[in-house]
């Protein structure tokens, strides 16, 4: 039977408790750079940018909304009000004088909401303006008659008219460019407190 050493078996407690030690010491270093690496990862850090240093928290910027106002359309090219239609020249037209404009009244047609009065061959009068250097409107001269006829090859309901203008442009001091303004009103008889009036504008050539 061998007899162990006393001072190896010291020496051997020694040795193994430094071991111990040291794996205890890497042990808790691990443990402890894992808590702070978790730690790190739930809590957001708050960073001076001052120091240059990038900052951890994430900023959302809000999107921008622009509201875009839709304005209605402009009815430049509207030649009619109710069933009474403007058919020559066009709205806006440049005419030289005298100048006739024509058109049709379709006492059938009723999907307008509204009927234009007209009466045996009339259908109310139509008055000329003038707007002479932004100054306002102007009549011209007493309004006229707007005459009806039928067409041949169409139905009875279906009527034609044509009202001629002059305006003596040079006595006046008209310019190229004036603005021209025919006012029909509807022929009102029984007499109605606001009779259908539709203007026609042109201009001068």
């Amino acid at each position: 039977m061998s007899i162990i050493n006393t001072n190896e078996l010291k020496d051997s407690i020694k040795k193994i408790g430094i071991i111990d030690w040291i794996k205890f010491a890497l042990i808790a270093i691990v443990l402890i750079a894992g808590s702070f690496y978790i730690f790190q990862k739930a809590d957001v850090k708050k960073v001076d940018t001052s120091n240059n240093v990038a900052t951890t928290t994430t900023k959302t910027t809000p999107k921008t909304t622009t509201t875009v106002k839709t304005q209605p359309a402009v009815l430049k090219n509207v030649t009619s009000k109710c069933n009474f239609k403007v058919v020559s020249p066009v709205m806006y037209a440049k005419v030289s004088m005298p100048f006739t404009v024509s058109g049709i009244l379709d006492k059938s047609d009723t999907t307008k909401g509204c009927m234009w009065g007209e009466t045996t061959s009339l259908a109310g009068n139509a008055e000329i303006f003038y707007n002479k250097n932004g100054t306002g409107w102007v009549s011209a001269g007493s309004p006229v008659s707007i005459l009806t006829k039928g067409t041949p090859g169409m139905p009875s309901s279906y009527l034609s008219f044509s009202v001629s203008f002059n305006l003596y442009v040079t006595a006046l001091g008209l310019q190229s460019g004036t603005p021209i303004k025919i006012v029909f009103t509807e022929f009102n008889i029984p007499v109605k407190p606001n009779p259908d009036t539709f203007d026609f504008l042109v201009s001068l050539k």
